[in-house]
C-alpha cells in the first residue's frame, strides 16, 4: 500500500478521528497517513501527538485556520516533496463519515481507473441533517446545470486523486470548502474522467462537528456563478437603460428601430460585460475570447430583437421594454453555458 497515502484534513478533532485511525490501522495497516492540523490550536496538540505516535501518522500543523482547500494543498506539496513512491492520494474527512470499507471500495475503483478522479458519493437517503442534504442537492443541481457535471455528491470529502493530477490541482483557486467544487470544475476543464463509488451516508451526532458554514462557504462554492450574475446585472442595467432611452425617442416601433436601439445598447453593455467576465468572473487569458464573445453578442442581439418583434407583432404587446426583459432573461442562462464552456474555457 506504499503507492497510496491517506490524507485527513482536521480542525479541532475529537474521538471520531481516533476511531477512524484505529479502524484504518486494523484494516489497512501499512498505508501511510498524513494528517493536516488546520490551526486547531494548543488545546488539541496532545491529541495530535497521540495519534502521531500510536497510529504511525505524520501530522503537519497550520499555525492558524486556513481552510480545507489550503489543508489539501499542504498535503499535496508534502506528497510531491517527501513521498515519491505514492501514486494515489486518498482524502478522508476526520468526522467519522467515511467507513474503512467505503475507503477501500473507493481505492479499488481507482486502481481499475488509474487516470481518473474517483469520488465516494453518498446517496442521501433516510435521516440526513438538513444543512447537509440541502447543501448537497443545491450544489449538485447547480453544478449539473452550469457545467454538465452529473455527480450525485459534489461535496464528498472521500476522493482518490492520481499523482499526475496533483500539480494542476495545486494551481486551482480556493482555500476553503469551495476548493472541492473547483476541483471538479478543473477536472471538467481538463477532460479528466470522474467516477463515483457509492458509499454509506453516515452522520454522527447529526453532523454537529462539521465546520461547514452554510452561508459563507456556499457563497464561496458558487462564487463563479455569483460573480457572473453580478456582472450580468450590471451590464443588464446599462443595456436596458440605454435601450429604454432610445426607444423613447423613436417615433414608431419597427423591426429596424428595435434592432437599432438594441445595437447601441448592447454595444456599450457588452463591452462592460466582456471585461468583467474575462478579468473577474472566469479569469481567462484565452487569445480569441474577444472574437468569440462578440460572435455570441451578435447572435444574442438578433435573436433578442427578432423574438421581441415577433412577440410584439403576434400578441400586439406595446410594452416592448418588458418583453425584452423577459426574452433576455431566457438568453441569460444560455449565454452562461456558452461563455463558461466555449468562450472563456481553457480546456
Amino acid at each position: 500500500m506504499n503507492s497510496m497515502i491517506i490524507v485527513i484534513p482536521s480542525l479541532e478533532p475529537d474521538f471520531k478521528l481516533v476511531n477512524l485511525l484505529k479502524t484504518i490501522r486494523q484494516t489497512i495497516p501499512l498505508v501511510p497517513i498524513l494528517i493536516i492540523d488546520d490551526g486547531s490550536g494548543p488545546t488539541y496538540q496532545e491529541l495530535f501527538q497521540q495519534v502521531e505516535v500510536h497510529y504511525a501518522s505524520q501530522v503537519i500543523h497550520h499555525s492558524e485556520n486556513k481552510g480545507k482547500g489550503a489543508a489539501l494543498k499542504t498535503a499535496m506539496l508534502e506528497i510531491l516533496a517527501s513521498y515519491p513512491e505514492v501514486q494515489w492520494m486518498i482524502t478522508v474527512d476526520s468526522d467519522g463519515q467515511h467507513s474503512v470499507e467505503d475507503i477501500q471500495a473507493t481505492i479499488n475503483l481507482a486502481v481499475t481507473s488509474p487516470d481518473s478522479l474517483v469520488l465516494g458519493t453518498r446517496e442521501f437517503h433516510g435521516e440526513v441533517p438538513f444543512r447537509s442534504q440541502f447543501g448537497n442537492r443545491l450544489t449538485r443541481n447547480v453544478m449539473h446545470l452550469i457545467t454538465g457535471i452529473n455527480v450525485s455528491d459534489t461535496q464528498t470529502g472521500l476522493r482518490v486523486i492520481p499523482r499526475s493530477f496533483i500539480e494542476p490541482l495545486l494551481k486551482v483557486k480556493g482555500e476553503r470548502f469551495e476548493y472541492e467544487t473547483n476541483m471538479l470544475l478543473e477536472a471538467k476543464k481538463r477532460q479528466w474522467d470522474i467516477y463515483s463509488q457509492p458509499i454509506a451516508t453516515t452522520y454522527i451526532e447529526n453532523n454537529s462537528s462539521s465546520h461547514f458554514r452554510m452561508i459563507r462557504d456556499s457563497i464561496a462554492i458558487y462564487s463563479v456563478l455569483v460573480k457572473y450574475i453580478i456582472s450580468s446585472i450590471m451590464s443588464f442595467v446599462v443595456d436596458i437603460t440605454v435601450y429604454a432611452v432610445l426607444i423613447h425617442f423613436l417615433n414608431f416601433l419597427s423591426l429596424s428601430n428595435i434592432v437599432l436601439a438594441s445595437l447601441f445598447a448592447r454595444a456599450l453593455s457588452s463591452l462592460i460585460n466582456y471585461l468583467l467576465n474575462r478579468d473577474l468572473v472566469f479569469k481567462s487569458n484565452q487569445t480569441y475570447s474577444f472574437i468569440k464573445y462578440y460572435l455570441l453578442v451578435i447572435c444574442q442581439l438578433f435573436l433578442s430583437a427578432t423574438l421581441v418583434y415577433l412577440v410584439h407583432s403576434v400578441f400586439n404587446w406595446h410594452g416592448v421594454v418588458g418583453v425584452k426583459v423577459t426574452v433576455d432573461s431566457f438568453l441569460f442562462i444560455l449565454s452562461y453555458f456558452v461563455q463558461k464552456n466555449y468562450i472563456f474555457s481553457e480546456g
